[in-house]
């Protein structure tokens, strides 16, 4: 008889999984720890427990005296007092990503970092696509990995949490990277290093394993078979960097020409980055020179420095994704030095110290509009630096703000560098929004 699990956690990962087991005929059952929620007619099979944290520790080991192994979900703690049991019966304790690698036998490409996760997870997958190469793309994004099984490909790509890679065995990646790291989830991990572990994790069993030499937080423990990007040239032959060639600045593998920058659709630095992360992802399958124009074509994900509008000469970009420092950071970094910036920033800002913005505001920003949660504490940032700003209620008056100081500025770029949980349901609420009011946006000749 096939070893029954439990799912522990029923939402998004965990339905993936029952999901998963249904599709196979292994037996399950569910614990969660939130009061009863509605099931789906899919999972009417299931027996589902709510509210496990109110059970005591003997009918949870009563409950768990038939299990084979657990399939915990990226949004629990660890220490919940489920898993403590399952422990100490000496149980498996496993991730859905543990099952996916158990059912495929495909390459699969590994993704990590505080930002930019998405933009090369789907650049990844596009390329391949692209190239008529069938790649599965999700994880962290889009489908669950489990999901992604229902339609087999050739070769798949994974957004991967620092959460899911603390609850994974040894995973082994066909090539692996950690894009980025930066304060955030802190309050879960208990500290950064706690957090740089978990992201290197990605690194364990990966035949490749690609870092950025800019951040030295990500560079993996193991010295073999490692690849670097960067925005300065490359040092090997294997690396990715960017150098000036004649008039143009060109992405390079070691000394090969591979990419004008400016035949980037994807604008910033930061996007640089990401670009080159996704060909040194693809490069041992894929000839640069290949996947170069594919690259070349992508655009940018909504909400992730998705350009809305230019209006009256000044530029209008949603980063809404932006839910912490880092994420800002880099957007403002990615800026060219001449480009004067309006700042919309603001929301929840999880308790981060937002100060670490003062130097990039020095450098771009012309002006700063704060709202949410944490408005005054964006504020009192610009006010250390001298950066005029002025607090608002909502989004809507935020953008008629911004337009009003951007009479001499080139960009006005939300870029909160805060969780948008305060205001809005989430970074997408927030960003739409955003775009809805610069649309409503006349044009001083219309005036």
């Amino acid at each position: 008889m096939p070893t029954v699990h439990a799912i522990i956690g029923f939402g998004v990962t965990g339905r993936s999984v029952a999901r998963y087991l249904l599709r196979n005929g292994i037996p399950c059952v569910v614990f969660d720890t939130r009061s009863p929620q509605p099931v789906a007619e899919e999972f009417r099979g299931i027996e589902v427990h709510w509210q496990i944290e109110q059970w005591p520790e003997a009918r949870l080991g009563e409950c768990l005296s038939d299990i084979g192994r657990l399939v915990v979900s990226p949004g629990l703690p660890l220490d919940l007092a489920i898993l403590s049991v399952a422990r100490t019966l000496k149980l498996p304790i496993v991730s859905d990503i543990d099952l996916f690698f158990e059912a495929t036998g495909a390459p699969v490409i590994g993704v990590t970092g505080t930002n930019g996760k998405s933009t090369v997870v789907s650049l990844v997958g596009h390329i391949f696509n692209y190239l008529g190469q069938a790649c599965g793309v999700g994880g962290n994004i889009g489908l669950a990995a489990l999901d992604l099984l229902v339609e087999p490909r050739e070769r798949y790509v994974l957004e991967l949490s620092s959460f899911q890679l603390e609850r994974s065995a040894v995973l082994p990646f066909a090539a692996a990277t950690v894009l980025n790291i930066s304060d955030d989830h802190i309050d879960h991990h208990g500290s950064m290093q706690n957090y740089r572990c978990a992201k290197l994790r990605i690194y364990r069993g990966a035949e490749r394993r690609i870092f950025n030499r800019g951040d030295l937080m990500t560079q993996p423990h193991e010295s073999e078979q490692t690849t670097s990007f960067g925005l300065d040239a490359p040092g090997d032959a294997k690396s990715y960097g960017v150098v000036q060639s004649k008039a143009e600045r060109w992405i390079t593998r070691g000394d090969e020409l591979v990419l004008p920058v400016d035949q980037l659709r994807l604008k910033g630095t930061h996007n640089q980055l990401n670009v080159m992360a996704a060909l040194a992802l693809v490069d041992s399958v894929l000839d640069p020179q290949d996947a170069a124009p594919a690259a070349a074509q992508f655009s940018s994900l909504d909400h992730r420095f998705q350009f809305i509008r230019t209006l009256d000469g000044v530029t209008y970009i949603n980063d809404s994704k932006a839910t912490n420092v880092g994420a800002t950071l880099a957007a403002l970094q990615g800026i060219t030095p001449n480009e004067r910036t309006i700042l919309i920033a603001g929301g929840d800002a999880k308790g981060a110290d937002l100060q670490a913005l003062a130097p990039a505001l020095t450098e771009s920003v012309a002006g700063v509009v704060a709202l949410g949660k944490d408005a005054a504490a964006v504020s009192a940032v610009a006010a250390t630096v001298g950066v005029d700003c002025v607090q608002v209620q909502d989004m809507a008056e935020g953008v008629v703000a911004a337009r009003r100081m951007a009479a001499h500025a080139d960009m006005v770029l939300l870029s909160p560098a805060c969780s948008s949980l305060d205001m809005y349901r989430n970074f997408a609420e927030r960003g739409e929004l955003f775009a809805q009011a610069v649309h409503r946006l006349r044009s001083e000749s219309e005036a």
